[in-house]
């Protein structure tokens, strides 16, 4: 009830800001107005108190509350609007003519004045507000929720290390999923001690080999890995020699491995220590390298036909690219395999010399590749950074395009962007710190290329470059300089516009080599740390890295944990090594063990007794107890077990002397008087001295006889012809 028509005024009494005495009851009675008044007569008999009195009331939030409706007359209907003046204007108005100051308002609390509307408004309003407020934080908080619950992960956790960046740059479009570039996600795998120099994947991706600059490949399956990464098998295939280049072959069966020797060796996908085939050694002495059969000089890389299974390709620093054939006859003593085609390099007086022993103008191809989609087309990369391409032709010699002034510096790596059934377009990698794109129909220094990518640091001899399998991307990486700024990186361009897509920042980590495979869709990069770093995303990549992220690692039982590598690996594919696996037990070590055990026991040598009165020896025990028997048979006056205490040397001395003293005249005394009954000397006959002095002087050079013989002097004169003299 708000209204003084019902009850009276129903507001609590106000609170007065000076005490007052107290006055007479009959007095207060007659002077306080009656209950029923209109507003008018109330304002009127309010104002009517002297103006002295000054009321400052103060009230809170629920006085506010409760004071809404105070002058609502209880009526229905529509009212017209009245102008009346309530107590609060009537009192200030008052105020304001006598020139007193209303009282200050206390803090916390609300004035009654002309603003009484106004701040129970604003009051009002910044309740709403503030409710409003808080509801939308908790749905925002619910939705948060909500969607870390989507987004957790449905199996094992992953750790951090594995995956550098949880969430992806941007969530792709709904149906583009498949085009997202695999750089969000990454995993590190620690392969070698030293930079990796080679990469290679089977033609499913399922297992990857890697070669570094400590000499050793290893041989990783990604079905079988877990998260310790480790690899099945470690080889080292030539001591002292780095892994210039390894790749698999069309059926992923037979693995090429270049080292930097002069000799290529093929190798089965599981690892066997002995190769399968081996290229043969070229004479080095022969000029022309089309008349050797192998190459003479150290390989600097190696590559597979992309389409035969039997073609591989292979550069050397001797400046030749050879082609080679699986089914060609052996040849030497080794039976070594030997080259069917010869392609030459040829400097600028179009002569193939050679670059290792540093002849003037010599050149060597540094890389090599072919064209991805036909096969039709051989690139070399040359060391003075020329580009030589060669077309399949029955024979090859010389090259048939040949860009002089292509790079300022060595070429580090080519390729071939694939386009529908064409690969036009060659991309070639230098240590002069740029990348080119040329078109292959119009090939010429004149014309030059079509695209320049410079301002990419080359450090290293082996940066190379890769093109994604669908052709849409360029793919290079970056090295790093000490003192310089910057880190390395790998950058991805488009195939087409040329314009830079993806950054990666590698730190000081040097991006080396480069491989897409198209099975997995997975970005590898070989670092010069010999780290593996391998990147996918998680809508377009499959298999690869997400076999074995979060896998954990299956404990071994105390019985099988024996050291990597030490068993023997055999080549199932050879018939002596499948007799081999049978003789021991169906790879059973137990048999071989026991074998080797025999062995080295028959190469004991049992040790000879010490001497008597020596420190009794520790370890052996057979010294020990033959020791024990002369100690034993000294103290019961017996003869020694052994005749060992005389040095057979000492013995054999003594018996000489005693020899020499005697002067035995069985033997001596036959030989006194007569010093030369050993003198073999004889004195020649009469008829052997004439005839060695007929046989001195000059003889004939053809019959041999002083008097020559080789003419017929019984038909001297005959014919007319003269006697043949000697």
């Amino acid at each position: 009830r708000g209204s003084t028509r019902y009850g009276g005024n129903t507001r609590k009494p106000a609170t007065k800001a000076e005490p007052k005495p107290a006055k007479d009851d009959s007095d207060d009675d007659d002077n306080r107005p009656p209950r029923r008044m209109s507003a008018k007569a109330l304002a009127a008999s309010y104002g009517a108190k002297d103006d002295s009195e000054e009321e400052t009331v103060m009230a809170d939030d629920k006085d506010v509350d409760e004071m809404q409706g105070f002058f609502m007359p209880m009526s229905f209907g529509k009212q017209k609007e009245k102008k009346t003046m309530d107590i609060i204007s009537h009192n200030a108005n008052q105020r304001k003519g006598r020139g007193v100051a209303a009282a200050p308002a206390k803090p916390g609390s609300i004035q009654f004045g002309k603003r009484l509307m106004d701040a129970a408004s604003a009051t009002g309003a910044k309740s709403r507000a503030d409710k409003a407020e808080e509801k939308a934080q908790a749905e925002e908080k619910a939705q948060a929720a909500q969607a870390e619950e989507e987004a957790a992960p449905v199996g094992p956790l992953v750790a951090e290390e594995d995956t550098a960046m949880e969430e992806p740059d941007e969530l792709p479009e709904p149906g583009k999923e498949k085009e997202t570039l695999p750089v969000s996600h990454e995993v590190t795998i620690a392969a070698h001690e030293k930079a990796v120099t080679a990469l290679g994947f089977d033609p499913k991706a399922s297992r990857m080999c890697t070669g570094s600059m400590d000499g050793n490949i290893k041989l990783f399956d990604f079905h079988g890995m877990s998260e310790e990464k480790e690899a099945f098998r470690t080889l080292e295939p030539v001591e002292g020699h780095l892994v210039q280049a390894i790749s698999f072959g069309v059926t992923g069966g037979q693995v090429l491995v270049c080292c930097s020797d002069s000799m290529a060796r093929i190798y089965d996908r599981d690892g066997t220590t002995k190769p399968i085939q081996t290229t043969v050694k070229g004479d080095m002495y022969v000029r022309h390298m089309e008349h050797t059969k192998g190459h003479t000089q150290m390989l600097t890389s190696g590559i597979w036909h992309p389409f035969r299974q039997e073609h591989f390709l292979t550069a050397s620093l001797d400046g030749t690219l050879r082609l080679w054939d699986m089914t060609a006859d052996p040849v030497g003593m080794d039976q070594q395999l030997p080259s069917v085609h010869v392609l030459k390099t040829l400097d600028r007086r179009n002569v193939c010399v050679g670059g290792a022993s540093g002849k003037h103008g010599g050149l060597y191809p540094t890389c090599c590749n072919f064209s991805p989609t036909d096969a039709k087309k051989i690139v070399g990369g040359c060391s003075d950074g020329s580009v030589q391409l060669f077309f399949e032709k029955p024979r090859y010699l010389k090259p048939d395009r040949i860009l002089r002034a292509a790079h300022s510096a060595a070429l580090t790596g080519v390729a071939f962007v694939p386009e529908g059934g064409e690969s036009n377009l060659l991309v070639t990698r230098a240590l002069d710190n740029t990348m080119k794109v040329w078109d292959s129909r119009m090939l010429s220094d004149a014309k030059g290329p079509v695209k320049v990518f410079e301002d990419l640091p080359c450090g290293h001899e082996k940066t190379g470059l890769c093109i994604s399998p669908d052709g849409k991307y360029i793919v290079t990486g970056t090295s790093f300089a000490k003192g310089a700024l910057g880190s390395a990186t790998v950058r991805v361009y488009e195939a087409k516009t040329f314009k830079a897509v993806k950054t990666l920042d590698f730190g000081k980590k040097n991006a080396l080599q480069m491989a897409w495979p198209e099975e997995i869709n997975q970005l590898v990069v070989g670092t010069g740390t010999g780290e593996v770093v391998m990147l996918y995303s998680p809508f377009s990549s499959k298999k690869g890295a997400m076999h074995f992220v979060g896998k954990k690692a299956k404990a071994k039982p105390a019985n099988q944990i024996e050291e990597a590598g030490s068993g023997p690996i055999f080549n199932m594919t050879d018939t002596n090594d499948i007799k081999r696996f049978y003789a021991t037990g169906h790879g059973d070590m137990y048999k071989i063990r026991r074998g080797e055990a025999r062995a080295e026991g028959k190469k004991l040598i049992p040790t000879r007794p010490e001497n008597s009165g020596e420190k009794i020896p520790d370890q052996t025990f057979g010294d020990f107890a033959a020791l024990a028997l002369k100690v034993g048979a000294k103290q019961l006056h017996l003869n020694n077990t052994r005749e060992t205490d005389k040095d057979a040397q000492k013995a054999l001395l003594e018996y000489q002397d005693k020899a020499n003293a005697a002067q035995s005249k069985l033997v001596d005394g036959a030989y006194a008087n007569n010093p030369n009954i050993l003198d073999y000397s004889e004195d020649l006959s009469e008829g052997d001295s004439r005839m060695g002095l007929a046989m001195k002087g000059d003889f004939c050079r053809k019959c041999g006889m002083k008097n020559c013989r080789c003419v017929d002097y019984s038909r001297y004169g005959l014919n007319g012809k003269k006697p043949r003299l000697s």
